[in-house]
């Protein structure tokens, strides 16, 4: 069996957060959601995690600030940045902070449960960028999470 991940997911979409808890619940790893960068902090001051998802785009203190919080703290957790507004500029910024990876919005189930999975085994970066888009059509899981 695959490590149980504490993970915690940062989105003001209320309907993504329930459904990127529920897929990743059923994965077996133990879940918490802010709706806000800023209700997170407290949760990242008391509570170590393994995996931090992070929507880029968020009223008072978006996605990249929390990363740059979390990386003057070097507590070493892994964090994602989420956004359905890429830009170069974004993700270069977002590389160079440190993040673990860069997920555009919408992405397929398939595509998240390969990042957690690279996350899980603490893997080199080779494939960043890579992970598969396939559904995974057992699950039917060609739904794609949106928001902002």
């Amino acid at each position: 069996m695959r490590q149980a991940l504490e993970i915690l997911i940062v989105d003001d979409d209320k309907a993504l957060l329930g459904v990127l808890r529920s897929v990743l619940e059923a994965e077996g790893h133990r879940v918490e959601v802010a709706p806000s960068a800023y209700d997170a902090l407290p949760r990242l001051e008391h509570q170590r995690y393994d995996l931090v998802l992070v929507d880029l785009k968020m009223r008072r203190m978006d996605g990249l600030e929390l990363l740059e919080h979390e990386r003057l703290r070097q507590r070493g957790t892994r964090m994602v940045i989420m956004t359905a507004y890429p830009t170069v500029d974004s993700a270069v910024r977002a590389m160079r902070e440190g993040a673990f990876d860069y997920l555009v919005k919408p992405f397929k189930l398939a595509e998240l449960r390969a990042l957690v999975e690279r996350a899980a085994g603490g893997e080199a970066e080779e494939s960043r960028g890579g992970a598969e888009r396939a559904p995974d059509t057992a699950r039917g899981d060609e739904q794609e999470p949106k928001g902002g």
